[in-house]
């Protein structure tokens, strides 16, 4: 079996996500890893798919769902990836505060420097302009979350954020 990566984007509608679902089934592959959302109206999904295809194979037989759904589509080779466990605590930063450019660079800044691997990443603005974001993050072990949350806390304050690290329960990832 060979291992790919899918992208696909475009106005959201229902239906793309049992159209992909099924087309992956009738080819006789598999669906790995997955995140999907919506994005002011805009529908982005991102699969690791196994099939026992050819990459153009693969993009041949999803080319009735691009145009379907009039989605833009990308299908790549990927190389296997090892799930499971690692030698990284998982741990989720939730921010919260007024918007304004910037408090996504300085919050993922804190954690770049901290070594840690952003794993899921979501924000949303609400009716009142608050912003709200969550990074799902591995941390390598023996990092000093204490001394982390505070560089984090340091970040928010600049930015007017309340910011929370703490560690990710299962259900959460």
């Amino acid at each position: 079996m060979n291992q790919f990566a899918i992208a696909a984007m475009g106005n959201d509608q229902p239906g793309i996500v049992a159209a992909m679902g099924e087309t992956i089934l009738g080819l006789h592959g598999n669906i790995d890893d997955s995140s999907m959302t919506i994005l002011g109206g805009h529908f982005a999904m991102l699969l690791v798919v196994e099939a026992d295809l050819t990459q153009e194979e693969l993009r041949v037989a999803l080319t009735p769902m691009e145009e379907r759904f009039d989605l833009q589509l990308e299908v790549r080779p990927a190389e296997r990836h090892q799930f499971g466990a690692s030698e990284r605590d998982d741990y989720v930063v939730a921010a919260y505060g007024p918007d304004k450019p910037g408090l996504v660079s300085s919050l993922s800044r804190v954690l770049a420097d901290s070594d840690a691997n952003i794993t899921d990443f979501g924000s949303r603005l609400g009716a009142d302009n608050t912003f709200a974001m969550w990074f799902n993050v591995s941390l390598v072990d023996g990092t000093d979350t204490d001394a982390l949350g505070a560089r984090l806390s340091e970040a928010g304050r600049a930015e007017r954020l309340d910011v929370r690290l703490y560690r990710a329960e299962a259900e959460e990832l």
